[in-house]
């Protein structure tokens, strides 16, 4: 459904990376995403970006900073209009069991959600040691304060999760990190990060190769089971 909506917040949290909330009742389920588009700007898209956290009032987008749109959208400020469409994809399942999150720098985003209705799972970021200030790095950790969060700064992330602890994992993150825990865990969930034109399928531009045949991550995703996700 496309709508226009306020901008309640649009705060940085590191140089490159912004907290974005807009106004207004929504229903979502973690892992969904929505096409956010500022009207009379440069941008000639919708961007698709993942829902952060959600409540009764205000819908939260944890975005970073990269490209033509996104600098268009971290120079917005509150009581700035946006029109969005959504909330599109899959989402996560059910976890079943003790659940791991484990996200790889902006794919900590889709998981906060994920965290907040497992109250006992336990989230896992990877973050780079090159690329924030220690103020910066403390600005991220605030925003997880409310869950059980283990941040890694530099290296890999994933050498500090005991795997044989958890009953299903979620992951969101670079490729090669999503590929590495979907071999070493039996019940993994991945979110798949591809350009999308229009989020329902008709554009082809996010497909991606399955064990399935090709599928759509706006459409058939962005989550999928990391069996079924060919990584070459």
């Amino acid at each position: 459904m496309f709508r226009e909506v306020k901008i309640a917040k649009n705060k940085k949290i590191t140089k490159d990376i912004y907290l974005l909330k807009i106004r207004g009742e929504f229903k979502v389920k973690p892992g969904q995403f929505f096409m956010i588009k500022k009207e009379n700007s440069s941008m000639t898209l919708y961007r698709p970006i993942s829902v952060f956290e959600c409540d009764e009032k205000e819908l939260g987008f944890l975005y970073l900073v990269k490209g033509g749109g996104t600098q268009v959208l971290k120079e917005l400020r509150k009581g700035d209009v946006l029109s969005i469409h959504g909330p599109y994809g899959n989402g996560f399942p059910e976890a079943k069991g003790k659940l791991c999150l484990i996200g790889g720098g902006i794919g900590m985003a889709p998981l906060y959600l994920c965290a907040l209705n497992n109250p006992k799972a336990k989230l896992y970021i990877g973050l780079r040691e090159d690329l924030y200030s220690d103020e910066e790095i403390q600005n991220i950790k605030n925003l997880f304060r409310n869950v059980d969060t283990h941040i890694k700064i530099g290296g890999t992330v994933i050498d500090d999760v005991r795997f044989d602890k958890y009953d299903t994992v979620f992951t969101c993150g670079p490729s090669v990190m999503m590929k590495i825990i979907g071999e070493r865990h039996s019940n993994v969930y991945v979110s798949l990060e591809k350009h999308m034109g229009c989020a329902v399928g008709a554009c082809l531009s996010c497909s991606c190769k399955t064990s399935e045949g090709m599928k759509k991550v706006c459409k058939d995703g962005p989550v999928f089971s990391a069996k079924e996700v060919d990584w070459e």
